[in-house]
């Protein structure tokens, strides 16, 4: 009897121990001393139910070189793909396993499928072509079959030559087609104008934002490309003119993002309207805009708010049962980092971490 008791007692604690759960947050610090190379190390930290139990430097990769962008993981989105990769957002290409940069060239990512990552460029001087990046063989390449096709949509470019812009569609081998002829006035980046967000729905079908000169209004249109149909989904009050860009929620929904301002545009509906709390990811959702003691969280099925910080919405993310931010504090028009805020859903509430410079938050991965 005691040595059947020893032994379910010894298979209990191999069920718990098996459900615990393992989540790693890739985050990118700052090498202060790194000078004109920008030099960005890359860290794990690691939580076991919620728990900090230490952080691992997985690499340190280089973000300048001959005074150009190399590796940047703090520009566009990042994905992690596999549990694995890290793709940042101009394309780079990271083996998190191995500690190694797979691919150190840039173009945009337009889908991850089996071993695959696809890329499409659209340059000036490189011209416009799909790239694969294979992770069993670890090779990269133009795709040179000229019927492949991984996105939806047709080309279409804005005339920015022009005030307001225009929109016009390239079939292939005939002369262009002008589809809009007052899209807006666009945006205004730090290196010259900014194509206006568009996103394709399908193959005929897309939508684009409408500026006004001084970006203080916005109109969402969708485009049909064959009949050149052009239908208002919804109008709402600008921002100014911060770079912005489409997020897909669902077939039917799209957040507009800006720097401290989101949209939601309801297809389905025809409206655009503005949010005060983000789209919930794994049940947990931010404030927007900053009240006098910071952004609230809440959190599916807490009956309120979770906590209250000062941060920044592109040092949030969240992951199951667990969310991260980088904590400031607000003087005056300045901030200033003061380490990460982690939600503990077994304790049920936030922890401190230490962390210094943070670049970027890239993601989550599950042991």
């Amino acid at each position: 009897m005691k040595k059947l008791l020893l032994l379910f007692s010894g298979l209990l604690y191999i069920v718990i121990q098996s459900q615990d759960r393992k989540q790693w947050l890739i985050v990118s610090h700052m090498d202060n001393k790194s000078g004109n190379t920008f030099r960005q190390k890359i860290y794990a930290y690691k939580f076991i139910n919620g728990s900090f139990t230490g952080r691992e430097e997985l690499l340190i990769v280089q973000g300048k070189k001959d005074g150009k962008d190399y590796i940047r993981t703090d520009l566009g989105k990042p994905t992690i793909y596999r549990n694995r990769y890290l793709i940042t957002g101009i394309g780079n290409i990271i083996d998190l396993k191995e500690k190694k940069v797979l691919f150190d060239g840039s173009a945009r990512l337009v889908a991850c499928r089996n071993d695959s990552a696809i890329f499409y460029t659209n340059d000036i001087f490189k011209g416009k072509f799909y790239s694969v990046y294979n992770f069993k063989t670890n090779q990269y390449g133009e795709v040179k079959q000229y019927a492949f096709k991984a996105i939806v949509g047709q080309d279409v470019e804005f005339d920015k030559s022009v005030s307001p812009y225009k929109i016009y569609l390239y079939p292939p081998n005939k002369p262009k087609i002008e589809l809009v002829s007052d899209a807006g006035y666009g945006q205004k980046g730090k290196d010259g104008p900014e194509d206006p967000p568009l996103n394709w729905l399908n193959n005929d079908e897309f939508i684009y934002v409408w500026f006004s000169k001084d970006g203080k209004e916005l109109a969402v249109y969708k485009i049909n490309a064959t009949n050149k149909k052009s239908e208002l989904i919804g109008k709402a009050t600008g921002p100014g003119i911060p770079s912005a860009y489409f997020e897909k929620h669902d077939n039917d929904t799209y957040v507009l993002c800006f720097q401290d301002k989101q949209f939601k545009v309801d297809l389905k509906n025809k409206k655009v309207e503005e949010l005060a709390f983000t789209i919930p990811a794994y049940g947990f959702s931010s404030e927007i805009k900053s009240g006098p003691k910071g952004k609230r969280i809440l959190l599916k099925d807490e009956p309120k708010e979770i906590g209250t910080f000062h941060y920044r919405l592109s040092f949030f993310s969240a992951h199951h049962k667990i969310c991260a931010l980088v904590k400031e504090i607000v003087a005056g028009e300045d901030s200033y980092q003061q380490g990460m805020m982690v939600w503990n859903d077994v304790k049920k509430k936030f922890e401190s971490v230490d962390s210094e410079d943070v670049v970027a938050m890239l993601g989550w991965i599950e042991e």
